[in-house]
């Protein structure tokens, strides 16, 4: 175990707002010490989403480097190693040989990009069915350029923005803390709403794709370079919401309201049968399995 303080940081950040608990790194963390499992491949144990946002992580870079070196060395694995990864950019120390990364953002395996909350916050609040919500497809959230990436989400504003059939909502830019009032509005709306885009941001994933099924909407995930859908190998996306590339959005409106109620019901329950996957026991239990 990586016993050093540097790579045991807690997490500065409180987002998203409904979080409260552990991120994924963390909760995987802590679950794999209390289970102690017996695995083909040895879990290489860093939270590091923690330390790779705080600003002495580049000062310190080269000195967690050699004491994750040291850890390899005094923990040899015949059959390689795996480790799981938050964070957008994925690990930015050099990892050995024949390591799979399950990253909510990239990596190797996708994994989706979740938190806990012990409160339940979103699951907990009433939904309405098909015929009560009024919006056919909404989005609240960030499309500032990040001049690094394609931007996926200006390209999808600007597309809909101003359609009747879709109510679109730029936050600004982003921020570690969101205000009480959007937090509202990014709910009511999403409830409102039949369907809810869901595109990548800066990472190949969001918050928000799990969100939206908390909250009773199917979401639309929107990607570019690689469909960094979840457990694609499981799960049947095709029955379980709606997934397309950017060059697709000319398509999407006529798409969602071809969908029955019928349909549109069918993905609520396949959703329950999966569900499990998108919650942190689940998940950890499937990237456990599949080290066995």
């Amino acid at each position: 175990m990586l016993q050093n303080s540097l790579f045991n940081c807690p997490n500065k950040d409180t987002y998203p707002p409904f979080k409260n608990g552990l991120y994924l790194e963390e909760y995987c963390f802590k679950k794999y010490f209390e289970e102690n499992p017996n695995l083909k491949r040895k879990y290489i144990p860093v939270k590091w989403t923690n330390f790779q946002i705080e600003g002495w992580f580049q000062h310190r870079k080269h000195e967690m480097q050699n004491l994750l070196n040291e850890w390899v060395k005094n923990n040899p694995s015949d059959n390689g190693y795996f480790t799981i990864v938050q964070y957008d950019d994925g690990p930015l120390l050099n990892l050995p040989e024949n390591t799979i990364l399950y990253g909510a953002c990239s990596g190797n395996i996708p994994i989706p990009l979740i938190y806990e909350d012990k409160n339940n916050t979103l699951e907990m609040l009433n939904k309405k069915s098909f015929n009560e919500k009024q919006i056919l497809c909404s989005f609240i959230g960030n499309i500032t350029s990040n001049n690094i990436t394609p931007n996926v989400r200006k390209e999808m504003f600007d597309k809909f923005n101003g359609n009747k059939n879709f109510k679109m909502i730029n936050s600004g830019g982003w921020t570690p803390s969101v205000n009480k009032n959007l937090q509202d509005i990014f709910i009511n709306t999403t409830i409102d709403s039949k369907f809810a885009l869901a595109p990548r941001g800066y990472g190949r994933s969001s918050f928000r794709f799990f969100e939206c099924f908390q909250l009773g909407t199917i979401p639309v995930y929107i990607w570019n370079d690689i469909n960094w859908s979840p457990f694609q190998n499981i799960i049947d996306y095709k029955k379980l919401c709606i997934v397309i590339h950017v060059s697709e959005l000319n398509n999407l409106e006529n798409k969602l309201l071809s969908i029955t109620e019928e349909e549109y019901n069918n993905m609520f329950n396949y959703y329950k049968e999966i569900k499990h996957l998108f919650q942190l026991e689940g998940m950890y239990n499937e990237i456990i399995q599949q080290n066995l």
